[in-house]
C-alpha cells in the first residue's frame, strides 16, 4: 500500500519513520499550540481497514503529566481516535480505530497536545480487516499477543443469507494449533495460551472489547478458547444475523497466558442458506419407535404363557385408562407425577434465568455447546435443534411403556385378575417421559449447575428400579394374594420420596453449588458429614432389605407364613445346573461379598467427589446404576433357573416332542440374546457418552471447546446425541427385566409359574419313565442268569469270645429271585428290594 505523508513545519520538535502501512514518530513536545502532522491515504487501494495507534511518553518532572493524542479525517473534523496517556505509567498504550471512520483517498491529521518538554513516541499502523469470501467461505491467519487485537471484517449482503427460504446462519470460528506445555492443568498457572473472541455489528464494542474482554456489551456475543471457539449468527440470535458490515475482534485472556508468547490464530467464516431440519428429526421420531419391539420381544420371552392377550377386551382397556384418575392403585405413579410438575417448573425458571443472562450479556462462555455441531432452530431460539430433539426417544418410548402397561392392565381385567398392580411399571414409563423434558432443559443451556435437572429423572428411574426388585423380591411363588406378601421386605412409597428422592436431589444440588459457585467451609465441613451419615444410613438399610442381618438384629422379625402353594425344584439344588446351584448354595457369602464391594464403590466416589475429583451429580447417578445393575443380576437368576428347568434329559424330550422342546430353545435363545444385546447396548452408549465426549461442563468453557467435534452423521447428530438414542433403549431394556422381577400382576405370574410347573413334571415324567424302563430292562437281564449252589464243607472258626463258628461259605448260599418294586410316587429313579 503506498501512502503520502505531508509534514506542517511548526514549533514541535520531533522526527518521523516512514514503513510499509505505518508511521512512528518520535519527539519532544516545545510549544502546546501547534503539534500537528497529515496523512493521506492512497485511494487506489479499496478494502476496510482500522487505524492502530501505539503511544508513550516520560514524565519529565514530579508531577503527573498527560499527553493528548487526536487523529481525525481532515475535510470533515470527524474524530477517529482520541487517547489519554499517563506519562510514566504503562510502558505503551494502544487504541483502535472503527473500521467506518477510515476511508480511502482521505486525509487525516494527528495531534499531540501535553506539557512542554514531554518526550514521546507514537505508532501508527494500518491494518486491513477484509476477510475475503469465495463461495460463502473466507479464511484469513493472523496473530494476538499482549496488548494487541487482531481486528476483522466481513460483510454480509441479502443475497448472500437468504436465497430460497428465510432461514440461514453464518459460522465464525477460531482455530489455533498451539502446543501446551500441560494439557492436564486447568487452573491459572496453566500454559494455555487463551484468546478472546467477540463478534458484533456495532463498531463502538471493538474499543470497550479491547479494554475488558469479559465485559457484558450490547449487541456482541464472546467466548473464550484455546485451539477452537465458534460463534453462530441467525436470526434468533442476540444480535441476530442482518446484512451489513460485521466484525471479528480477538485479544488474549488476560487470565490465561497473556504474558507469555504471540498466539498464531485462524479466522475462518462460513454462510449456510437454506437448512431444513424437520426431515432429520422426524427420522429420530421414527426410529424412537423401534422401541415398541422391546416389551413385546420381553413379554414372548419372560411371560411366554400369556403373550397371545387371550381374552383382552377393548372396553376394559378404556375402563382401565378412566382408571388412571378414578381408582386402582397408584401411589408411586402419582407422586411422581407430582414431582415432575414441581421439578420440572421450577427447572425451567432457572434454565431460561441462565440462557436469557447468556443472550443479554452475550456470553457465550456461560452454557456449554458443542459449538462444532450447533445448529440453530430457526427464529425462534436460539438453541441446538440437534440438542433438543435427540431427547424424543426418551419421550417416546416413555409413551409406549404408558400403553403397553395399560394394555397389560386391561388383559388382567379381561380375565378377571383381583390381585395386580401396575403402579411401579406406569412410574417408569412417566419417569421416561420426565426424563426427556429434563434433559432437553438442560440442553437449552448446559453448564455444571444445570445439569442436575438432567438427571433429575434419572435419579428416579434408578430408584423406582430398586424399589421394584424388592417388591418383587418380597412376594414369595406361594403367595396367591398380592396384598398378602408373606415377607417385611416391601417399600412405601411415602419412604421412597421421603428418604431417597428428596434427600438425593438436596445432596445434589448442595454439591453442585460447592463445585460451581463455593461455599463457606463451616457450611461445607457439615454438608458432608450429612451427606455421609445419609450413605451410612442407607447401606444399613439396603444389608437389611437383601437379608444380611442376623435375626436378633432384625427389628421386625415375624414367623414366616404357611406356603400355600410352593414352586417345585426351587429348593432341590442337586438337580440345578452347576452354576445356578452353587450359587442357591452360597447365596448370602455372594450377597455379602457384593454389598462390600459395593460399599467400596460408595466410599470411592465419596472421597472423588469431596476432593472434587468427580462430580457429583456423575457420583450419586453412578452409586445408583451400579446398585441397580447389581440388584437386577441377583434376582435374574431364578427366571433363568426356571427356563433351564425344561431342558432335563434334553435328548428324551426330542424324541418324544421336537415342538415343545424348539419352544422352550426359543425361550432360552431369547433370553440370551436379550441380555447379550442389552449389555452391548449399555456399552455403545456409555462409549457414547465418555470416550466420544464432545464437551465437559466440570472444567472451563475453552477446555471444553477443546473437545468439541463436527456432527457424527447427517451434518445434524453429534455423539452425544447418540448417547441419547442408546441410552433410552438401554433403559428400556433393563427395565422390562425389573419389571419382570417385580410381578405387578400376581394371578398373570402364577398362571406361569403353574404352567411351567406342569411342564418340568411333565418332562420329569417322561425322563422318569425312560430311566424305569432301562433299570427294569437291565435287572431282568441279570436275574436271568443261572445261579450256582456248590457245597462248601464246614469249617469251625474261632470267634472272639474264644468258642467256634461254622464256616458255611458264601458259596453255598442260595437267592431267591427278588421282587422288585418301582416308587412311582417319589423318584422314578429310585429302586427298592422287597
Amino acid at each position: 500500500m503506498k501512502m503520502s505523508l505531508l509534514l506542517l513545519v511548526g514549533v514541535i520538535s520531533w522526527s518521523t519513520v516512514l514503513a510499509d502501512n505505518n508511521w512512528q514518530f518520535e519527539g519532544t513536545i516545545n510549544d502546546d499550540t501547534d503539534n500537528e502532522k497529515y496523512i493521506k491515504l492512497d485511494d487506489t487501494d479499496e478494502g476496510n481497514a482500522v487505524f492502530h495507534l501505539t503511544s508513550s511518553c516520560e514524565n519529565t518532572g514530579d508531577d503527573t503529566s498527560y499527553l493528548q493524542i487526536k487523529l481525525y479525517e481532515f475535510s470533515t473534523l470527524m474524530t477517529v481516535i482520541y487517547k489519554d496517556v499517563i506519562c510514566g505509567g504503562e510502558s505503551e498504550t494502544i487504541r483502535y480505530s472503527e473500521p467506518q471512520n477510515v476511508e480511502r483517498g482521505k486525509e487525516y491529521k494527528i495531534q499531540v497536545f501535553g506539557k512542554q518538554g514531554i518526550e514521546f513516541k507514537i505508532k501508527l499502523e494500518l491494518e486491513e480487516t477484509d476477510i475475503v469470501m469465495e463461495d460463502s467461505e473466507g479464511t484469513v491467519d493472523g496473530t494476538i499477543a499482549r496488548k494487541t487485537m487482531l481486528v476483522k471484517t466481513f460483510t454480509l449482503t441479502e443475497e448472500d443469507i437468504k436465497s430460497t427460504s428465510d432461514w440461514s446462519y453464518v459460522e465464525i470460528s477460531a482455530e489455533s494449533d498451539d502446543k501446551f506445555m500441560d494439557l492436564e492443568k486447568t487452573d491459572l498457572s496453566d500454559k494455555r495460551l487463551v484468546g478472546k473472541m467477540m463478534v458484533t455489528n456495532n463498531t463502538a464494542n471493538l474499543e470497550d472489547f479491547y479494554s475488558n474482554p469479559k465485559a457484558a456489551l450490547d449487541g456482541a456475543i464472546r467466548l473464550s478458547f484455546s485451539t477452537f471457539g465458534q460463534i453462530t449468527l441467525s436470526s434468533a440470535s442476540k444480535p441476530a444475523l442482518t446484512p451489513g458490515r460485521w466484525l471479528v475482534g480477538v485479544v488474549m485472556d488476560p487470565s490465561h497466558g497473556s504474558n507469555i508468547r504471540a498466539k498464531q490464530v485462524t479466522l475462518k467464516i462460513k454462510i449456510v442458506n437454506d437448512y431444513e431440519y424437520l426431515n432429520r428429526v422426524l427420522i429420530l421420531f421414527f426410529v424412537s419407535f423401534l422401541g415398541l419391539i422391546i416389551p413385546m420381544l420381553a413379554r414372548a420371552i419372560f411371560d411366554v404363557e400369556n403373550v397371545k392377550y387371550e381374552g383382552l377386551k377393548f372396553k376394559y382397556w378404556l375402563e382401565t385408562l378412566k382408571n388412571w384418575f378414578w381408582s386402582g392403585k397408584k401411589g408411586l405413579t402419582y407422586l411422581t407425577a407430582l414431582l415432575a410438575c414441581l421439578l420440572i417448573v421450577s427447572a425451567f425458571q432457572v434454565v431460561h434465568a441462565k440462557y436469557n443472562d447468556m443472550q443479554e450479556s452475550g456470553d457465550r462462555d456461560i452454557c456449554f455447546y458443542n459449538e462444532k455441531c450447533y445448529r440453530p432452530y430457526g427464529d425462534y431460539y436460539d438453541v441446538s435443534v440437534n440438542g433438543i430433539a435427540s431427547n424424543l426417544p426418551f419421550m417416546v418410548q416413555g409413551v409406549i411403556l404408558v400403553i403397553y402397561f395399560s394394555i397389560s392392565e386391561a388383559y388382567c381385567r379381561s380375565n378377571g385378575h383381583e390381585h395386580f398392580d401396575y403402579s411401579i411399571p406406569y412410574s417408569f414409563g412417566l419417569a421416561f417421559i420426565c426424563e426427556g423434558f429434563g434433559s432437553l432443559l438442560y440442553h437449552i443451556c448446559p453448564s455444571q449447575i444445570i445439569f442436575q435437572f438432567d438427571t433429575l429423572f434419572m435419579f428416579v428411574i434408578s430408584i423406582i428400579m430398586i424399589i421394584a426388585i424388592f417388591e418383587g423380591n418380597s412376594i414369595r411363588e406361594c403367595d396367591v394374594r398380592f396384598t398378602k406378601v408373606a415377607k417385611h421386605k416391601a417399600i412405601r412409597t411415602p419412604k421412597v420420596f421421603a428418604f431417597f428422592v428428596g434427600p438425593v436431589y438436596f445432596f445434589n444440588f448442595i454439591g453442585n453449588l460447592i463445585a460451581t459457585e463455593g461455599l463457606p467451609v463451616p457450611f461445607v465441613t457439615a454438608f458432608y458429614i450429612v451427606f455421609g451419615a445419609w450413605w451410612i444410613g442407607i447401606l444399613l438399610w439396603a444389608s437389611y432389605k437383601l437379608d444380611l442381618w442376623p435375626d436378633y438384629f432384625n427389628p421386625k422379625s415375624i414367623p414366616e407364613m404357611p406356603c400355600l402353594d410352593e414352586v417345585d425344584g426351587m429348593e432341590d439344588t442337586k438337580k440345578m445346573p452347576k452354576m445356578v446351584a452353587f450359587f442357591m448354595r452360597h447365596a448370602k457369602i455372594i450377597k455379602v461379598t457384593m454389598f462390600l464391594g459395593y460399599c467400596g464403590v460408595v466410599v470411592a466416589g465419596f472421597v472423588m467427589s469431596l476432593l472434587q475429583m468427580l462430580s457429583f451429580s456423575i457420583f450419586i447417578l453412578g452409586a445408583l446404576i451400579f446398585g441397580q445393575v447389581i440388584l437386577t443380576g441377583v434376582f435374574f437368576i431364578p427366571t433363568i433357573y426356571t427356563v433351564l428347568q425344561h431342558f432335563v434329559n434334553i435328548t428324551v424330550q426330542i424324541k418324544e416332542s421336537k415342538t415343545s422342546v424348539s419352544k422352550q430353545c426359543l425361550v432360552l435363545l431369547g433370553i440370551v440374546l436379550y441380555v447379550v444385546i442389552g449389555c452391548v447396548v449399555v456399552v455403545i452408549s456409555l462409549i457414547f457418552f465418555t470416550v466420544f465426549s464432545v464437551t465437559d461442563k466440570s472444567i472451563y468453557p475453552w477446555r471444553s471447546r477443546e473437545q468439541n467435534a463436527e456432527c457424527f452423521l447427517n451434518g445434524f447428530y453429534d455423539t452425544h446425541d447418540f448417547w441419547h438414542l442408546f441410552a433410552s433403549f438401554a433403559l428400556m431394556m433393563m427395565s422390562m427385566v425389573v419389571v419382570q422381577i417385580c410381578k405387578p400382576c400376581r394371578e398373570c405370574y402364577l398362571q406361569y409359574v403353574k404352567k411351567n410347573k406342569e411342564r418340568i413334571d411333565a418332562v420329569r415324567t417322561m425322563s422318569g419313565a425312560v430311566n424305569k424302563l432301562n433299570l427294569t430292562q437291565n435287572a431282568i437281564n441279570k436275574f436271568k442268569k443261572p445261579i450256582k449252589t456248590p457245597v462248601t464243607p464246614v469249617a469251625d472258626v474261632d470267634n472272639e469270645a474264644g468258642g467256634t463258628e461254622k464256616d458255611v461259605g458264601t458259596e453255598n448260599l442260595s437267592y431267591n429271585n427278588p421282587v422288585v418294586k418301582f416308587s412311582v410316587d417319589t423318584d422314578p429313579n429310585a429302586v427298592e428290594d422287597v
